[in-house]
């Protein structure tokens, strides 16, 4: 009779000690559920303040390009929209927008012409990369047509791409280089000198922007696939709510459409790096 007492106790023990498992893992599942409800709350909210903060950016360039369509630099506006990481109410916050015509733009490769290959061969030199990289360039590109990243040109080494990537874009209209937006490896690709290049960015960054007349007096009689403006800008914007994180990359195009000048997002990620090795970013799920 003891034995059989001792028996059910053990059974009673372990049927709560069941029981007690359970209930915490019903919890803890309920827990995790919660949370993840919570975070893609969170998320979602944090989406739809990137996405306000992309329309104003779009806003912003749309009224630059009808108010001041001559010269496109980073006094102007349209940069103003900017914000620098900021603590708000529901997280940290910022906006960078990137001409995307301070780059060398290499789809221009694809086009009739020699002008193109002669930037990309200065550039190359600029940064002191091999002899061969600009006709591997060339080459693969006029057996190809436009590219999207430098991860494409495979004959390229893992160095090389990583020294161009930051001097490079691949743009599918147009895309000459801006002289009031570009570095100093492109603009002294697109100008002829180091020594000029280096002239000019001390006079852009004492008055904010360039003239024709600054080029001329800085003994530059005409730019190589370049200019004074850009249609072509990359967005990125990070927001956060409840220590749930987003971050949005846009790219931006100005167009003429019938007879409007307008500002479209041709492209949108969340998330990942988008241009992380010389990349175009990728298409934008339909809104």
């Amino acid at each position: 009779m003891t034995d059989d007492r001792g028996v059910i106790l053990v059974n009673v023990l372990v049927a709560l000690a069941l029981g007690a498992t359970l209930v915490v893992l019903m919890f803890t599942s309920q827990e995790t559920l919660l949370d993840r409800t919570r975070r893609a709350a969170n998320a979602a909210q944090a989406e739809a303040l990137a996405l306000g903060a992309e329309t104003s950016v779009v806003t912003a360039l749309r009224r630059d390009k009808n108010e001041a369509p001559e010269t496109d630099h980073y006094a102007e506006a349209w940069a103003q929209a900017t914000q620098e990481q900021v603590a708000i109410s529901t997280g940290l916050f910022s906006v960078e927008i990137e001409d995307a015509q301070s780059r060398f733009n290499i789809n221009l490769l694809a086009e009739p012409g020699v002008a193109p290959q002669l930037v990309l061969r200065r550039l190359v030199a600029v940064l002191e990369l091999p002899d061969e990289t600009a006709e591997t360039i060339i080459s693969h590109v006029a057996a190809n047509g436009p590219r999207d990243a430098l991860d494409q040109i495979t004959a390229l080494p893992r160095e090389v791409r990583q020294a161009l990537a930051p001097h490079v874009a691949f743009l599918r209209e147009g895309g000459t280089v801006n002289v009031n937006t570009a570095g100093e490896p492109v603009l002294a690709a697109v100008t002829g000198s180091v020594t000029t290049a280096r002239q000019l960015l001390k006079k852009r960054n004492d008055k904010g922007f360039l003239t024709k007349e600054d080029i001329l007096d800085a003994g530059v009689i005409a730019l190589t696939n370049a200019g004074f403006t850009s249609d072509t800008y990359d967005a990125t914007i990070r927001a956060e709510v409840d220590g749930t994180g987003v971050i949005l990359r846009s790219r931006i195009q100005r167009i003429e459409r019938a007879g409007r000048k307008v500002a479209l997002v041709i492209a949108r990620r969340f998330g990942a790096e988008a241009r992380g090795t010389g990349g175009s970013l990728p298409q934008p799920e339909p809104l």
